[in-house]
């Protein structure tokens, strides 16, 4: 274990170069190890908010209905091994120690000198083709067009809803940022589009005909119908109909993404794929997909949920009103990026909670939390308690048993603090480990 503390805080340092959009770089490395990239049969997904619902869906529906599957998802909650699972499960501490020792040397011996994303997309790329997966689902990092995941030639693109966020990066338009997500899109590659933004359909609607590639385009081609609060869709595409889709995940947005997932399952059906009614059935309804407004203690009620920017705050408001009540008001713990529209947040937050505590985000570029004191104390009381976990004993310990308390405004917050409940139910970790 301390070989791998040590490797891991070696890769960790790869931190501070920083993220370098070439993929160029992305390429060589992979030409180094093989091209395992070129092995895979991938799904590319990319999108504003629900990209990771998205995938998570995907990859369960795939595994009901028999195939071996790779799920890649960035960032991770609680361990790094999150981030690249098969079948469900993590890649063992053992794997993961050989792969990062493996393709540091190689990388080294060529002077090539990685970011922490490209080091670990190429990682994934190597571990899915070794493993035989029939089907790699592959969720972008930041953007799609330069994203060190775009070296993939998928059977499939998806697009799903896009908003502001990463502006910096992406641009600070609705098109701009479009055509960014939409660089995904390969040449006579079919791409499935769950946006619903004006601006954002026509800007990859565009980029499809360019390239060649055959749109289903949400509110077009597929549709569904939502059953809010229960969790439970109907599905109505080019030549599939399902209804009472049970969805093992909470909150009315989830429904179109469960939407998108169906969309991008017909899809692959429409290419010979064998997945069954009945797969799908069963893969929706059980998709695990953690910290996505998930309950992890019953009294008081805590709920973690990663909304980072305002489009899936705003999300996270209509879920909280139909799934706890229009009147519940939770007791929140709040950090976030420096990077985001924290003003924004706080501004929907905090007419709809009772108090806050603001702590500070530990990775990255986080907020000082003394920064969000006034926006939200001209609505509740607000205090700072900057130790993540800190904050959430402190809130545990204050609660009554019938209270609620809300975790939210960053994925890193939200990944420190499921560490405290998942040491109270004496777990490490979120998924098992794959079965090798």
């Amino acid at each position: 274990m301390e070989r791998l503390a040590e490797t891991l805080n070696w890769l960790y340092s790869l931190e501070a170069r920083g993220e370098i959009y070439k993929l160029e770089r992305m390429e060589n490395a992979l030409a180094l190890i093989g091209n395992p990239h070129h092995r895979l049969n991938a799904i590319h997904i990319a999108g504003t908010k629900g990209k990771g619902s998205v995938a998570a869906m995907l990859d369960s529906c795939l595994r009901a209905a028999g195939l071996k599957v790779g799920l890649y998802t960035k960032p991770h909650l609680v361990n790094l091994s999150e981030r690249t699972r098969v079948n469900g499960g993590e890649i063992p501490a053992r794997l993961l120690l050989d792969y990062i020792e493996r393709l540091r040397a190689v990388f080294e011996d060529a002077g090539l000198g990685l970011t922490f994303f490209e080091f670990t997309v190429a990682l994934m790329f190597l571990y899915f083709a070794e493993a035989g997966v029939d089907v790699a689902v592959i969720e972008t990092g930041l953007g799609g067009r330069l994203d060190s995941t775009n070296v993939v030639r998928p059977l499939l693109s998806v697009i799903t809803p896009i908003g502001f966020d990463h502006m910096e990066y992406l641009g600070y338009t609705i098109p701009a940022i479009a055509a960014e997500k939409g660089g995904i899109i390969k040449p006579g590659v079919p791409a499935v589009i769950g946006t619903r933004d004006p601006q954002a359909r026509t800007t990859l609607l565009s980029i499809a005909a360019q390239r060649q590639s055959a749109v289903r385009l949400i509110e077009r081609d597929f549709y569904f119908l939502s059953h809010a609060p229960e969790h439970r869709l109907d599905y109505r595409g080019l030549g599939l109909r399902l209804d009472g889709v049970e969805l093992g995940l909470a909150g009315p947005f989830q429904l179109e993404n469960g939407a998108i997932a169906l969309a991008a399952l017909e899809a692959m059906r429409a290419q010979g794929w064998k997945i069954s009614e009945q797969a799908i059935h069963q893969g929706m309804k059980k998709v695990y997909w953690p910290g996505r407004f998930e309950v992890v203690w019953n009294s008081p009620l805590v709920i973690l949920d990663c909304a980072h920017n305002e489009l899936s705050i705003s999300a996270l408001l209509e879920t909280l009103e139909v799934e706890v009540g229009r009147d519940v008001r939770p007791r929140l713990v709040f950090g976030c990026l420096a990077d985001k529209k924290w003003e924004r947040m706080a501004e929907l937050l905090a007419p709809r909670v009772r108090d806050v505590v603001l702590a500070r985000v530990k990775p990255k570029r986080p907020l000082d939390p003394h920064n969000l004191v006034p926006a939200f104390s001209r609505h509740v009381p607000a205090r700072v308690e900057p130790d993540a976990m800190k904050a959430i004993d402190l809130m545990m310990s204050e609660s009554g048993r019938d209270d609620v308390i809300l975790v939210t405004g960053s994925v890193y917050l939200v990944g420190e603090i499921y560490g405290y409940f998942l040491a109270r139910q004496g777990r490490t970790r979120l998924f098992a480990e794959a079965q090798t």
